[in-house]
C-alpha cells in the first residue's frame, strides 16, 4: 500500500460508513464472480478484503485509544 492510499479518517462513524460501501462493493463483485460476469479488475475482490481489514484495524485502534482516555 502506498502512502497516497493512506486511511486518513479519523472517525468511527466515517470509518463504519466506508466499511459499508466496501462490503456493498464487494457483495457485487462476489455476484459478478457466481454470474460469470467478467470483471473489470481479476484483482478486486482481493483489494477490497485488505481494504476492509485495514479500516476495521484503524477503528478498533481508535475505539481502544478511547477507553484508554477514559480509564485516565
Amino acid at each position: 500500500m502506498t502512502k497516497k492510499n493512506a486511511i486518513t479518517i479519523n472517525s468511527i462513524k466515517e470509518i463504519e460508513h466506508k466499511v459499508g460501501e466496501l462490503k456493498l462493493e464487494l457483495a457485487k463483485e462476489k455476484g459478478m464472480l457466481v454470474s460469470k460476469t467478467k470483471s473489470t479488475s481479476p484483482s478486486k475482490k482481493t483489494t477490497l478484503k485488505k481494504q476492509i481489514a485495514r479500516l476495521l484495524t484503524k477503528k478498533n485502534q481508535l475505539v481502544r485509544s478511547e477507553e484508554k482516555k477514559l480509564i485516565k
